[in-house]
């Protein structure tokens, strides 16, 4: 225990140890302060503030970037952590989407080769620009014209030409604007929160009016309110004290409060004053929003006697733009936690982070009575990390209802400076028998990685589950059990659970509708590289071939990513080719037409004019012989195929084909099926008698009743003896 000090002129040590006396006595009475639970006054992160007419509830965990309003659809965009977030006007979670490269301020993402519009539209994918427009030959005059019809425009340039990407709503496409580069500015608008936490494009034409944006972005003001005119709109009527607080920590509050106590003895108008010190606890704050006030506390600082709202608590209002939207308020930070003893306020605090929408209450009659029944439930999902990406996806209830949910929380960023939180969804349990799900886990953006997988129940099947649950606190949850993220829909599950009970959902139908055509591999500790990609599509054709006809998506999917890939398609073609040719043949050998034609479809659309040309090995020409052969083998028996087998003659074989000059017997057989059944006498003599002096039986034609007009032809048999 500290002595008192005698009344006499006291030593720099004697301060030294005075005030680390004291110190330590606040620090001890801090820890003594505990904050009273108070029902009148539940903590924001309770999410039970309410009412008679308006809630609190936090939609967003952790760190808010920046808020957008969207009067044309009466809706709120929300930047967090990488993602957007689209909510409706009162506040009520609709969407959210990881965020894509290359975003304006305008709310579309406009990319070299693609651009996305999800803001705008909801459309979760990226679209391929219209042709591109030549406005060179407008003056300034015309180009405003027509640049000014656009719902949305944007610009950028280089160090000799320049640009215009405009969207109607629909499709977007890119304007050359090279004769006007000098009127372009990529950095010309108003600075805002975009540009420190976002880094989203500005740009402009010098000149150029533009109509109100779609997207107005809606800056974070005062939460006490009584600034520039607006009401004062919370009132603090108790605080509970629960740190107290040393800007600068112990040892630097003593520190400085030594050496600046003498230095300000030695010169008393020195400026500057002791180092800050004040008290962090919860403030009983009540809201008044017209004849509505709601009651919660919320962690701040008060010095003396003003509670420090402003570093800690953001009011967002889009109905300044949007009129009748909620507003918001945001609890963060307060800074970048540089100060020492930040940390253990940290802890404090942490809970309370993120964005909470001040909204209409829900009546409970808004659930219908038979969903009531039912305990309240959730969506979850467990499997391996997904690297940097959250789980989320959409609930399909009975009533028809649909909710968007984040089933798992994205990892946590890796701390640099101050403590990070991993932003996730805040939504209230659901209610009512699901009967679909659709969940998807890595970004939209990468075709690596993005996988969307359907889950669809039968309602009668899961009450009956629910009715297995023992009964206990906290929702239940509906999980999706995913040992391997890019395995088989097969080995997937889906079940209730409640405190240790697991209740299998069997069956429900579990399968992918969006899946990456390779496995990757992120180097993790003690894990096994998985096989080449080339190897990969090749043990997908044999399982393809060993029956497995629900993989032919996949190796279709597979190929075509090997076609696409520039710095691969050279050396991965022969085996593209050699993969459709055994294919083909296995296919039609177990008499599975209609996958071998689906095969060659894709082939023709979607692989052949991308490795064509792309590589000089013999197997190419080979395998594309095989092709050719099995197609017409199949499609010029099936006349809802002949365009198919059009499609080879004309597209792989051409005119210039000669099959005096081709060593596959086989094709040459095919080839003459093909011309006899089309009628063309000259083509089928020249076919036969090529295929004969390669091996070809006569006696195989002469009992194929493809060549049956022609079996007591003369000139038939004369190319049937060729040898």
């Amino acid at each position: 225990m500290c002595m008192p000090i005698p009344r006499k002129l006291l030593s720099a040590g004697q301060v030294l140890a005075l005030s680390v006396c004291v110190l330590l006595m606040t620090s001890l009475a801090s820890t003594l302060f505990a904050a009273p639970r108070d029902p009148g006054f539940p903590r924001l992160s309770d999410n039970t503030a309410a009412s008679r007419k308006l809630e609190v509830r936090r939609q967003i965990k952790g760190h808010v970037q920046a808020m957008f309003a969207l009067p044309a659809r009466n809706e709120v965009i929300v930047v967090a952590d990488g993602y957007l977030w689209r909510f409706s006007a009162d506040g009520r979670l609709l969407d959210s989407l990881k965020e894509p490269g290359w975003m304006h301020r305008n709310g579309i993402s406009f990319g070299d080769d693609s651009f996305v519009d999800w803001v705008h539209t909801g459309a979760r994918v990226q679209k391929p620009y219209a042709p591109q427009v030549d406005g060179n030959a407008l003056d300034a005059k015309q180009l405003d014209s027509v640049l000014a019809a656009a719902r949305v425009v944007a610009f950028g340039r280089d160090k000799e030409s320049a640009w215009a990407w405009l969207w109607d709503g629909d499709k977007a496409w890119k304007m050359d604007i090279s004769r006007h580069r000098e009127r372009v500015d990529t950095y010309c608008t108003p600075r805002s929160s975009t540009d420190d936490e976002l880094s989203w494009r500005d740009t402009c034409l010098e000149g150029l009016g533009l109509p109100a944006p779609l997207m107005v972005e809606v800056r974070p003001g005062s939460f006490e309110g009584g600034y520039g005119g607006a009401p004062v709109r919370v009132e603090v009527v108790d605080f509970d004290r629960r740190r107290y607080h040393l800007e600068g920590g112990v040892r630097g509050y003593v520190a400085e409060t030594v050496v600046g106590g003498v230095l300000k003895s030695l010169a008393p108008d020195l400026p500057g004053g002791l180092p800050e010190r004040y008290w962090f606890g919860d403030a009983h704050t009540r809201l008044r929003l017209g004849d509505e006030v709601l009651q919660f506390k919320v962690f701040v600082a008060r010095q003396k006697g003003d509670y420090e709202f402003l570093h800690a608590v953001d009011w967002w209002d889009p109905s300044s733009v949007m009129p009748g939207a909620s507003p918001w308020l945001r609890v963060h930070m307060r800074g970048y936690m540089e100060f020492a003893g930040e940390e253990e306020l940290w802890e404090h605090y942490r809970d309370d982070f993120g964005l909470y929408a001040v909204r209409p209450r829900r009546s409970p009659h808004d659930v219908p009575a038979p969903a009531q029944s039912l305990p309240a439930w959730e969506p979850a999902f467990e499997g391996p990390e997904t690297k940097r990406d959250a789980v989320t996806g959409t609930v399909v209830l009975e009533n028809g209802a649909e909710a968007h949910r984040w089933l798992r929380a994205r990892p946590a960023r890796m701390r640099i400076s101050a403590p990070e939180v991993a932003v996730d969804a805040d939504s209230p349990p659901l209610v009512g028998p699901p009967t679909a799900m659709r969940v998807e886990w890595g970004s939209p953006w990468d075709g690596d990685e993005h996988t969307v997988v359907e889950v669809k129940l039968d309602p009668a099947t899961t009450r009956a589950a629910f009715a297995r649950l023992p009964r206990g606190d906290g929702p239940a949850r509906l999980l999706l059990r995913t040992p391997d993220l890019f395995g088989e829909a097969d080995d997937m599950q889906l079940l209730l659970r409640l405190g240790d009970t697991d209740v299998a959902l069997e069956p429900a139908s579990i399968e992918y509708l969006r899946r990456p055509p390779f496995r990757p591999w992120h180097a993790r500790d003690g894990e096994a590289a998985p096989p080449t990609r080339v190897a990969q599509m090749e043990q997908t054709a044999q399982r393809l071939l060993a029956g497995e006809n629900d993989l032919l998506p996949r190796f279709q999917a597979q190929a075509e990513a090997l076609a696409r890939d520039t710095g691969m398609v050279a050396r991965a073609t022969p085996f593209i080719t050699q993969g459709y040719a055994l294919l083909l043949s296995g296919l039609n050998s177990s008499g599975r037409g209609d996958a071998s034609m689906a095969l060659v479809r894709h082939y023709l659309e979607e692989v052949h004019p991308r490795t064509a040309g792309q590589s000089d090995d013999p197997s190419v020409a080979y395998n594309t012989s095989v092709i050719v052969s099995q197609t017409l083998a199949v499609a010029v028996h099936r006349p809802q195929d002949a365009d198919v087998g059009n499609a080879v003659m004309n597209t792989l074989l051409g005119p210039g084909f000669d099959p005096d000059e081709h060593p596959n017997s086989t094709l040459l057989y095919n080839l003459a099926c093909y011309h006899s059944l089309q009628g063309d006498k000259a083509q089928m003599l020249r076919h036969v008698a090529a295929a004969v002096r390669l091996g070809k039986p006569a006696a195989q034609f002469r009992r194929d009743r493809d060549f049956e007009r022609y079996w007591n032809d003369p000139d038939f048999e004369a190319a049937l003896s060729v040898l």
